[in-house]
């Protein structure tokens, strides 16, 4: 990472994505009681857009700190390629992971889109061997990690990650799509 990537990311504001989850999980309670627009509900409006993607970040970062049995901190901070930095301790030095969101929409917002379309669009990353990408899961499918052909991507890892129970307290976590990728669960936190 050059040094100015590297001072750019050190000034952000890394937080524990249990807190954020937690807190939001309150939030999301009142919504579902609420009469409210469905979209509303659902964070699907433009200016929750950034929370919904928000959630998206604190959940894969809390389910690979689950899978690799410490905290991974989270930090907002859109830049060309990614749109936050998850962050941990190796040790006494810092790691840090430019990483770039993208989803598997419900059918009803694209009934034509497919998880293979999602990662073949990965190519348009054309040098970013930093970039981790991670793809959320929010539609009702069967998913095969075996059945996932990447091609060729210049990206540092690639994940995906989506809820495996129909109320959300249990979520699933596949990666490292690059390399041998293994699969996790982990709940939603308390």
């Amino acid at each position: 990472m050059d040094r100015s990537r590297l001072r750019e990311i050190q000034n952000l504001e890394f937080r524990d994505p249990k807190d954020f989850l937690i807190e939001l999980k309150k939030l999301e309670g009142q919504l579902v009681a609420s009469v409210l627009d469905s979209k509303v509900r659902r964070l699907r409006t433009n200016n929750l857009k950034e929370w919904r993607e928000t959630r998206d970040a604190a959940l894969f970062c809390y389910g690979m700190g689950q899978r690799i049995g410490q905290t991974v901190f989270l930090a907002r901070g859109e830049s060309q390629d990614y749109d936050f930095v998850a962050s941990c301790m190796v040790g006494d030095v810092q790691h840090f992971a430019p990483v770039q969101l993208k989803e598997f929409v419900p059918s009803e917002l694209n009934s034509t889109t497919s998880l293979k379309k999602i990662i073949d669009s990965l190519n348009k990353y054309g040098d970013s061997k930093e970039l981790t990408v991670a793809i959320r899961l929010n539609r009702q499918v069967h998913f095969d990690p075996q059945t996932v052909v990447v091609p060729q991507l210049r990206i540092a890892a690639l994940w995906v990650f989506g809820s495996i129970s129909e109320d959300q307290t249990e979520w699933g976590l596949w990666g490292d799509f690059l390399e041998k990728p293994e699969g996790s669960r982990f709940l939603y936190p308390d």
